[in-house]
């Protein structure tokens, strides 16, 4: 905060802030929610009721100030004065003493149930008497997975349950005249006096549930510091498989991806917290003389995967709380609240200077959450702020104000164009608004609809901005977002915050509908026949992240990227979008892999028949399109998550690296290594690999000289397929290719009378067709099929002899103007329009479309002197054909190739 900002705030008195909150995460059924059943004084289910999302209890935790004991709260008073004094003792004037160090941060976070205020002139000693019991928690669903654990508290009701039977009614369009909130003077009065000094400061306490759906919508809450407990069943090793995860993931799988989700947020500063503590559950089950031999192998353990963490100071790794999570006078229980309190003591925020001026705004939030009303505009907070009189904040202080409460997670507030004209005033609505769509199965709705929406989410990782409205239209998210507005609000902050990501591109183009990713979903792992295997087949790019945290959705933000300009795989109609990687067709003979492998993002680009048919053009395509987005997404994280300040080299953040297939997985070297040096020999096992295709990430894709490899061995040997046929063809003129043809093996009366049987057919429609002749003649007489040596020699005839290695070469112009709309299937009318766009290039377009000879000689005879049915029956045929998603963008790419116009059309119907 700005010295001026802070002194404006402090000129009406100040008051001291203890702020505390405590987080219980790791695996499912690991007894989670019985340590927090234990911690605020519930009864502990034996039987493992798994958490749906997450459970947040205020005020139902606390710590006594003097005897710095943590202590259970039986009941939470919810009323804002309330809370500030029960959370914040001493409450002085600013005359009695001096300010002993500068405002940090703000009041705690409050979630509010109590009577409705209809007495503006409320005094505090009437508002003890509002002391009514308030739980936040989520609708439990007994598992009946009988692994014998135990975990979560059934006994807590549901928010959800609590608002469809004590909601009030009220108009769905809040009224212009807004009822007056301002705070009476004498309660002011009585707040700075100091009369009320509470000893107990209490403590928020948020469960997380344990499974993997769940890791997006805990980002929206891990970002707010506080003590984390991460806990693992001590019955097993780290790295024994855990049942309830069907990915294969151990506890110590876990572990790193909590320890990692968490300090992804953790500003570089000098704070103490975020700071992770470990627990092991069961201890129960273990024999007494075992206890000690458990903890020390698993604080060993500990010790070696988080000793070298680039944040380990964050991390209490060498020591374990091995405890019984259903016995609340454990020892270890005891002594793991004891070390919550210390850490508590610790934190820099532990009795910071706050000021009273803060307290008119925070009642009248206080108030709006008592009404159940949980958005709002901006504009509201504005003129709420007018009534306050002398306590009124200028419009600069009002942003600061709701940075701050954004900070601790009092309110969602996002001071970024298009999410700043709206404010979440009650931000655990958020959990159930995720887990309306992002939930286990265990949980899903009975109604049909809305469970065939959550089943297609599931199966294909995606879901549509109007199944999103559906599903919010229902009780009880319609009193949450009782507008198109506010559903489109919370929409924009999924995206900001990752939870849902857009395929987009440079270019965007408006749909009423568009699709959204749901990376969280995806829970099955790629399977290992579409993982690549063959060294001649892949060539590998790799992005090293130099920061050992790799947020959870960078993965899906490349291959948003990615999946705009090529689609994604399908198999049987499920698109192959797998627990963090997917696999996208580039084209019929070319697909893309992404995935994440420890630190490093790969990207594997396979030719079905060999690397060197791999396209140098595309593959540069493929780096800059990854590089660009990668760029972007980490300048996301680090600019939003503490170090805004910083002028951040996004490039400095990772290391590019290049490889082959080596004994069935990548063989990395830095990219530096592969420009340097004209092979490398991979330390894993010994091999010597040439760079010449690893360096086709980085082509030069305005360069058209010949590649001094275009002659080399391995890819002379090859056959071309019907597009390599194509580009040797067209640059030879109609003289120099009787020579060339001929040389081939194709007689002169063959070659006169292919020009006489397609002489309706344009010159290179000839060429095509007589080397189609070629390649069955060869076949008829049992010869060996034509290689590209063979056209090699060919050329050399005719004085042509670097034409060959053009014939890997494509235009990659389009990949500027990709966007969604491009990767839909063009509609049967578009494709009876076309024809009349576009020239005589029957046998081109059908080869560029992946149309086989055969069949384009099929379409001829049926249509012998009908050009514009022809091609419609070309377009027609290669719809139909699913060997990859005929998409507007591939036909777009054809047509580019053909040069036979068509792509203004097509631009003029997709609007690009």
């Amino acid at each position: 905060m700005e010295p001026d900002d802070f002194k404006m705030f402090i000129a009406k008195g100040e008051y001291e802030s203890f702020e505390n909150r405590v987080y219980l995460a790791g695996a499912c059924n690991v007894g989670k929610s019985c340590l927090a059943s234990i911690l605020i004084g519930e009864k502990i289910s034996k039987k493992w009721i798994s958490t749906n999302g997450l459970t947040i209890y205020f005020g139902r935790n606390g710590i006594n100030l003097e005897d710095r004991k943590m202590v259970t709260l039986v009941k939470s008073d919810t009323n804002i004065i309330k809370k500030l004094l029960l959370g914040n003792p001493n409450i002085v004037s600013k005359k009695e003493r001096k300010v002993k160090k500068p405002l940090l941060s703000e009041p705690r976070n409050v979630n509010e149930k109590a009577t409705d205020h209809t007495d503006s002139s409320l005094k505090l000693s009437e508002l003890n008497s509002l002391d009514k019991e308030f739980k936040y928690s989520d609708k439990k669903q007994e598992n009946k997975n009988p692994r014998k654990a135990k975990d979560e508290n059934p006994n807590v009701p549901s928010l959800t349950e609590n608002v469809k039977t004590e909601l009030p009614s009220y108009p769905r369009t809040y009224p212009k005249q807004h009822k007056v909130l301002a705070i009476q003077s004498d309660i002011l009065k009585e707040i700075r006096t100091g009369k009320y000094k509470i000893k107990i400061a209490p403590s928020d306490l948020v469960d997380f549930g344990g499974q993997r759906c769940f890791d997006m919508t805990h980002q929206l809450f891990i970002q707010h510091k506080g003590t984390f407990v991460l806990m693992f069943d001590g019955r097993y090793e780290l790295h024994t498989p855990l049942e309830e995860y069907p990915q294969g993931e151990t506890g110590k799988d876990i572990l790193v991806h909590w320890v990692n989700s968490i300090l992804v947020y953790c500003k570089e500063d000098d704070n103490l917290l975020p700071l992770i503590l470990f627990a092991a559950t069961h201890s129960d089950c273990l024999e007494k003389d075992a206890l000690l031999t458990k903890e020390r192998n698993f604080t060993q353990e500990l010790e070696k995967l988080f000793s070298n963490h680039v944040k380990k100071r964050h991390i209490l790794y060498n020591k374990v709380f091995l405890i019984n999570a259903t016995n609340p006078n454990d020892p270890q229980i005891e002594h793991l609240k004891s070390k919550l309190v210390d850490i508590a003591f610790k934190q820099s925020t532990w009795g910071e200077r706050r000021p009273v001026a803060w307290v008119p705004l925070e009642l009248q939030i206080s108030e709006m959450r008592t009404k159940h009303i949980s958005v709002i505009r901006k504009e509201r907070v504005q003129e709420l702020n007018r009534l306050n009189e002398e306590f009124a904040l200028t419009e600069h202080l009002i942003d600061v104000f709701l940075k701050i409460q954004h900070s601790l997670g009092k309110i969602l507030y996002f001071d970024i164009p298009g999410l700043d004209k709206f404010i979440v005033v009650q931000p655990t609505i958020m959990v159930n608004i995720l887990r309306s769509f992002i939930t286990d199965q265990l949980f899903w709705p009975k109604q049909q609809d809305l469970r065939s929406i959550l089943e297609n989410t599931a199966h294909t990782g995606t879901v549509k901005r109007l199944q999103l409205f559906q599903i919010w239209s229902q009780s009880p998210f319609d009193v949450y977002l009782p507008t198109d507005q506010h559903k489109e609000y919370i929409i924009n902050v999924l995206v900001h915050l990752d939870i849902l990501v857009q395929p987009k591109h440079e270019n965007k183009v408006e749909t009423s509908d568009p699709l959204y990713m749901v990376p969280c979903v995806v829970q099955n792992k790629l399977p290992e026949n579409l993982f690549p295997r063959e060294e001649q087949k892949t060539i590998c790019l790799a992005y090293h992240l130099k920061e050992c945290a790799i947020p959870s959705a960078l993965i899906f933000k490349l291959i948003a990227a990615a999946v705009i300009i090529w689609p994604l795989k399908e198999i049987d109609g499920r698109p192959c979008l797998f627990f963090q990687s997917a696999v996208l067709n580039i084209d019929d003979n070319n697909q893309l892999l992404i995935a994440v492998k420890g630190q490093r993002v790969i990207v594997y680009l396979t030719n079905s028949i060999s690397k060197q048919f791999i396209s140098p053009d595309v593959a540069a395509s493929i780096q800059e399109c990854m590089t660009s987005a990668l760029q972007r997404v980490l300048h996301f994280y680090h600019e939003c998550f503490g170090q805004k300040s910083i002028k951040i080299d996004e490039v400095s953040l990772f290391e590019k690296e290049v490889g082959l297939i080596c004994n069935k997985e990548a063989c990395l070297v830095s990219l530096a290594c592969a420009k340097s040096k004209e092979s490398w020999v991979c330390d894993n096992h010994q091999i010597e690999h040439d760079k010449t295709y690893c360096l086709y990430w980085i082509f030069e894709k305005q360069m058209n000289a010949c590649s001094s490899k275009c002659k080399d061995e391995n890819t002379l040997s090859l056959s071309p397929n019907d597009q390599h046929l194509v580009r040797i063809a067209e640059p030879i003129s109609m003289t120099e290719f009787n020579m060339f043809i001929i040389y081939l093996g194709l007689t002169l009366k063959e070659w006169e009378d292919v020009k006489y049987q397609y002489n309706p057919q344009d010159v290179l429609g000839q060429k095509l067709m007589a080397m189609y002749k070629l390649k069955k003649k060869k076949e008829k007489d049992h010869q060996k099929p034509m290689r590209l040596k063979d056209l090699s020699d060919a050329l050399k005839e005719i004085n042509s002899p670097h034409c060959l290695c053009q014939i890997f070469r494509e235009d990659t112009d389009l990949i500027d103007i990709a966007s969604s709309k491009l990767q839909e299937i063009p509609s049967d009318e578009v494709l009876k329009m076309l024809p009349r766009e576009i020239g005589n290039c029957i046998i081109q377009l059908g080869l560029e479309l992946g149309i086989s000879f055969s069949s384009i000689q099929e379409t001829m005879y049926k249509y012998p002197k009908e050009m514009y049915e022809q091609l419609y029956d070309i377009l027609r045929k290669w719809k139909q054909s699913r060997k990859s998603r005929p998409t507007v963008f591939n036909l777009m790419k054809a047509l580019q190739q053909t040069q036979s116009g068509g792509l203004t059309f097509l631009r003029e119907q997709y609007k690009t």
